[in-house]
């Protein structure tokens, strides 16, 4: 069962960003694939500070929770499921940089709602906990914790897009008339999400990722050419003969005789 409550409801769609910065910077981006001695200690770094094992699972996990709708292909895909997690550590991290907290009741809240959608209202902890383990096999501590981050990421987003201009640019009288307002607001919407997307890629600039937990891509094979040692047949044509055409030798052998 999915939270569709939750993901039908944010306040800001980090997905939609994140999926143009990958169109428009590439998925590689967000992350700086590399080998340290220190690989084997921690999942990566971000912001210059080590990023254990257990906050990469927690985020990691808490991304597959709560991925809207739209964007649960992504689930499949691992290489992208791996970038959607480091950008919303980098997210979490600058979120604490700057002081954004949620409490425990805020999280409490959120968690009512989610559960009054499914028809669970006033459970008992046994009830939640039950209900938690069965549609998402976690716990009631992980599934608050990983909430509580999402909300931080959540108010974060609603900052600084509150910061960003929400009227159109003054333009001449004469190209004003020329426009209608839903191109007016299109195009407003559009440097919105742009100003978004470029403080995006200076903040995963700013953090500098990097990844201890993936692996190089690997080299292409060097091509072999298909051929016998001879390199005068073709291998492909080097095939055992059919049980056909081997009884036809046969029976022409014994002619001959």
């Amino acid at each position: 069962m999915s939270l569709k409550f939750f993901r039908l409801n944010m306040k800001v769609i980090v997905w939609i960003t994140i999926v143009a910065l990958v169109l428009l910077f590439g998925a590689g981006s967000i992350v700086d694939i590399v080998r340290s001695d220190k690989s084997g200690r921690y999942a990566g770094e971000a912001f210059g500070k080590p990023v254990t094992f257990q906050e990469f699972n927690r985020f990691f996990r808490a991304t597959e929770l709560f991925m809207p709708i739209s964007d649960r292909s992504a689930i499949n895909d691992p290489d992208l499921l791996r970038s959607f997690t480091w950008q919303n550590i980098v997210y979490a991290r600058e979120a604490r940089n700057v002081g954004i907290t949620v409490s425990d009741g805020e999280v409490r809240e959120q968690v009512t709602k989610i559960l009054d959608q499914h028809g669970l209202s006033n459970p008992t902890p046994e009830q939640y906990r039950i209900w938690l383990t069965r549609n998402l096999q976690i716990n009631p501590r992980e599934f608050e914790e990983s909430l509580r981050e999402f909300m931080k990421i959540q108010k974060l987003l609603g900052r600084q897009l509150s910061n960003l201009p929400t009227n159109p640019p003054v333009e001449a009288e004469t190209e004003k008339s020329a426009e209608t307002p839903k191109q007016t607001e299109e195009e407003a919407l559009q440097k919105r999400q742009m100003a978004f997307m470029t403080w995006t890629h200076e903040l995963n600039q700013k953090a500098a990722v990097k990844d201890y937990l993936a692996l190089p891509e690997e080299m292409p094979k060097s091509e072999v050419p298909v051929t016998s040692p001879d390199e005068t047949h073709p291998v492909s044509e080097k095939v055992s003969p059919s049980p056909e055409s081997r009884k036809e030798e046969i029976e022409n052998e014994t002619d001959r005789r």
